[in-house]
């Protein structure tokens, strides 16, 4: 049985395709390894004895016209949230029936903030966790070209609830957000979400700008240094405009390209920074429908597409942080090796 997108009764993290994964001989709730090893026994084993069956209670949750009904309060949900929105109890049977067995021995086992059974009090959607990975979305959505919303956060996988919530309002509305950290990282954040081949160019470009920056800066620093301690100096004695105009005048075009240059640079990277953070999020819309068309294209007949679509998206961190690395080292060197001269 394929268990991706279910949880581990034990920590309450979701199963994934390289997950070790151990299922109860009995029952068939299925556990990570070392959550059965820790716990000594299956989650449910004090259900055993009243038949319980992992399998039926996945195929007898509650639904009605593709929503949940909570057993505790009645109110409908959507069929992919976990937990009740209105009184924040398990929508799972086996969980709502867990939960009112006695906790082991220790203090506040299973309950937040250490609190033993029945001192919760007040509203229990306050002392129930809440996660909806896909910021009440319907899985089942279609986002077009076939692709629905489920498989799209299964690609997506960090920052689900945005991004979702994001492709839902452009497939709908056609309206999109300013993604704030593709303007600040630009070509490391399309490297980060593993759009390689626009992320190398742009990144080579964000690069390129800064060695040519960093490169003028420690050649001409003596222009540099000589420029600045002008501008100083008209401001202190309130003659701004006639000594810099006067300095000016002495230089020729080539100093003056030079001079210009940090600041063309500068706009030029603040011209991108809007850019990306404008388009970022429909550019990675249509890079994950397209990723996700040819996983599932040439996914073969003995695999499962959900579990390529786990290993094959996500984020690329240790290039993102190699980037920055780089970007730091020849942002600063400049400022090292003038302080050298």
């Amino acid at each position: 049985m394929d268990y991706i997108g279910k949880k581990c009764p034990v920590c309450q993290k979701y199963f994934h395709a390289d997950d070790d994964v151990v299922v109860c001989p009995e029952c068939g709730t299925p556990h990570h390894r070392e959550c059965y090893e820790s716990l000594g026994h299956c989650y449910n084993e004090k259900l055993h004895e009243q038949g319980y069956d992992y399998q039926e209670d996945m195929d007898q949750t509650d639904e009605k016209d593709g929503m949940k009904i909570c057993p505790s309060c009645g109110h409908a949900n959507d069929n992919n949230h976990f937990f009740c929105g209105q009184c924040g109890a398990p929508l799972s049977p086996a969980q709502n029936a867990q939960q009112q067995q006695s906790p082991p021995q220790g203090a506040g086992f299973g309950m937040p903030f250490g609190q033993q059974q029945g001192q919760q009090g007040g509203n229990t959607a306050f002392n129930m966790p809440f996660m909806d990975p896909l910021a009440g979305v319907d899985s089942n959505e279609d986002f077009g070209d076939g692709i629905t919303a489920g498989e799209t956060a299964k690609y997506v996988k960090q920052n689900t609830p945005y991004f979702i919530r994001v492709f839902h309002n452009i497939t709908t509305m056609n309206k999109s957000k300013f993604n704030f950290a593709a303007a600040l990282f630009t070509g490391g954040y399309l490297l980060y979400r593993k759009m390689y081949k626009i992320g190398a160019v742009f990144a080579f470009l964000q690069l390129a700008l800064l060695i040519v920056e960093s490169y003028f800066t420690i050649a001409y620093n003596s222009l540099y240094t000589e420029f600045l301690n002008v501008y100083s100096q008209s401001m202190q004695f309130g003659s701004f405009m006639s000594d810099i105009t006067q300095y000016m005048q002495t230089l020729d075009s080539t100093q003056l390209l030079v001079l210009y240059l940090p600041t063309l640079v500068e706009l030029v990277r603040i011209a991108m920074m809007i850019v990306f953070g404008i388009c970022f999020n429909r550019m990675y819309f249509k890079h994950c429908k397209k990723q996700i068309q040819k996983i599932k294209a040439s996914a073969k007949e003995d695999e499962n597409p959900e579990t390529i679509l786990q290993t094959k998206g996500g984020v690329n961190t240790a290039l993102a942080i190699s980037l920055m690395v780089t970007y730091l080292i020849i942002l600063y060197l400049p400022t090292f090796i003038t302080g050298l001269m």
